[in-house]
């Protein structure tokens, strides 16, 4: 046992003698001894004092895309239908699946962001108008036909119809977000949006068409009576319920589409339909 506390001792001291080390504060003293030399080493721990304290690095956080605006341009065509007077009167009687509306034109779609864009579309209308007993009305006879009488059986076939240019412009709402990557707009169609806008019509060529026994196909033309320009309310629909690309419509003309100082009563206002893109 005395052999090994002794020999210990020996290693102790034979290794404090060839590696001394003291620390004082951030100072570091190691003092080696060698056969031939002794070597002092002083470490400092601190770093420099007119460095600046080193500082927890932040990352800067990716900044989101601006939304980058697009510009859409789609051919349509659409069919509507002329909903009858309900009873009130101050219509003339026209025939609901017969007095039709057929729109040709393009649409330009301005996307200001995922939920919002201006529009404009120009066309041409076609409206038919399909009477009941506008003929037999004793202010529309004695204007548009010239007090023509006939006898019974004679009329087979009375109808209005006008050729119209037409402008409109309208907001449109998506109710479900454009998809987008990147900030670009990767498809300029939503499954779910609506339009509002109104629209603007010159009629360039409207009349009166009777068809009769007598005389067959006959046009009237009154350019007095029949009013050249008109103006509607436009809102267009488009569902996810819809199949391919189309959309529902419905047109109100808020003008009158007859002179109430040539004729007291006027063509119905409403219009519904689908459009197709």
């Amino acid at each position: 046992m005395k052999k090994i506390i002794i020999i210990l001792v020996c290693v102790a001291y034979i290794t404090v003698n060839a590696l001394a080390q003291v620390r004082i504060g951030n100072l570091e003293f190691i003092v080696k001894k060698t056969e031939n030399d002794t070597i002092t080493q002083i470490n400092v721990n601190d770093p420099c004092p007119p460095c600046p304290p080193e500082t927890e690095s932040v990352q800067a956080k990716p900044q989101s895309k601006q939304f980058t605006r697009r510009t859409d341009n789609d051919g349509f065509c659409a069919i509507g239908f002329v909903m009858p007077d309900i009873g009130k009167g101050d219509y003339y009687t026209v025939l609901g699946g017969n007095s039709i509306n057929i729109d040709i034109g393009g649409m330009r779609v301005y996307h200001l962001s995922r939920r919002f864009a201006l529009g404009g579309t120009l066309q041409y209308s076609y409206y038919n108008y399909k009477f009941r007993d506008a003929a037999g009305n004793e202010e529309f006879n004695q204007t548009v036909l010239g007090g023509k009488e006939f006898v019974n059986n004679d009329v087979q076939k009375q109808v209005y119809r006008t050729h119209n240019v037409a402008a409109s412009v309208f907001t449109r709402f998506y109710l479900a977000p454009l998809e987008t990557r990147n900030g670009h707009i990767v498809s300029g169609r939503s499954k779910l949006y609506v339009d509002v806008g109104v629209q603007s019509d010159f009629a360039g060529s409207r009349y009166c068409m009777l068809k009769t026994l007598s005389e067959k196909k006959k046009r009237y033309r009154e350019d007095y009576a029949f009013n050249p320009f008109s103006a509607s309310v436009v809102v267009r629909v488009r569902s996810r319920l819809l199949p391919g690309n189309s959309a529902l419509f419905a047109r109100y003309r808020f003008t009158e589409a007859f002179n109430p100082k040539a004729l007291p009563m006027d063509l119905p206002p409403l219009t519904v339909g689908i459009q197709f893109f």
